[in-house]
């Protein structure tokens, strides 16, 4: 199927791993012309995909993001708010205000910001933005709340400002993603050796009780959640909006 994005131009934020990485892929190797943004630039590069070292916890980094793609390509069809944190506590006032405030500024008010000076100029030719969640913030984890909620509020930004902008030519979407095999997950500063560090556990151990625990029994691939991003971001789902598409593999069970 002809996704019908050559020559779109696209935002990806988070882009330098895991799902933004893929999804930055994914859109290049349907013809779009992709930025991709984060602290840290990929390990290589890829055709169809520029990258923009930038911190957008950095409250005008957003709009500075946005003002340099549409300054270099003359306009802006997609955005895609990735870029999160996540930390674990043991228990939840493991996680002070610091934590929080980190990670609601990151994971909230990045996507908040870029999505704010992004607007304007989707409204010229119409455009999508799209942000990824997570099954945690309907299913919130006691070892991390600060992230849950920060998920959570996402998804009700979204959901928010989707109803207002769809007769302007502005869809919002959201992906909410399960267990994925990313450095936040698998990575050395991620969530299985978080969990490791507490009682000296092997972090591939938890890893893979965590996987076999998840209906489908394994990790779900960026990849996989990337090939959703882009169905969405394109022409084809031009009838969908303000909607949350859950990819867990199976893992929230309620209706």
């Amino acid at each position: 199927m002809d996704l019908q994005l050559e020559g779109k131009i696209a935002v990806v934020t988070g882009a330098s791993t895991g799902i933004g990485r893929a999804t930055a892929l994914a859109l290049a190797s349907e013809g779009a012309v992709v930025v991709g943004a984060s602290r840290r630039p990929p390990e290589s590069a890829a055709d169809g995909v520029t990258h923009v070292v930038v911190d957008l916890g950095s409250a005008e980094a957003p709009a500075r993001l946005v003002e340099e793609v549409v300054g270099r390509h003359g306009r802006l069809d997609v955005l895609v708010n990735n870029a999160a944190v996540g930390k674990l506590g043991r228990e939840p006032l493991d996680q002070d205000e610091g934590l929080w405030s980190e990670t609601l500024n990151l994971n909230l008010m990045a996507a908040v910001r870029a999505s704010y000076a992004a607007i304007p100029h989707l409204l010229v030719h119409g455009g999508v933005i799209v942000n990824v969640t997570s099954v945690n913030g309907r299913i919130p984890s006691a070892n991390a709340p600060a992230y849950s909620a920060s998920k959570a509020a996402l998804l009700n930004f979204g959901k928010a400002i989707a109803g207002h902008y769809a007769a302007k030519g502005i869809r919002v979407v959201t992906v909410s993603p399960g267990l994925t095999a990313t450095p936040m997950w698998l990575g050395p500063e991620g969530i299985a050796n978080q969990i490791g560090a507490w009682d000296d556990g092997d972090a591939d151990e938890i890893a893979s009780a965590t996987a076999s625990s998840t209906p489908l029994g394994r990790f779900l691939l960026p990849e996989e959640i990337a090939s959703c991003i882009c169905f969405l971001a394109s022409p084809r789902a031009s009838a969908v909006t303000g909607v949350e598409f859950v990819v867990d593999g199976g893992l929230t069970e309620t209706m």
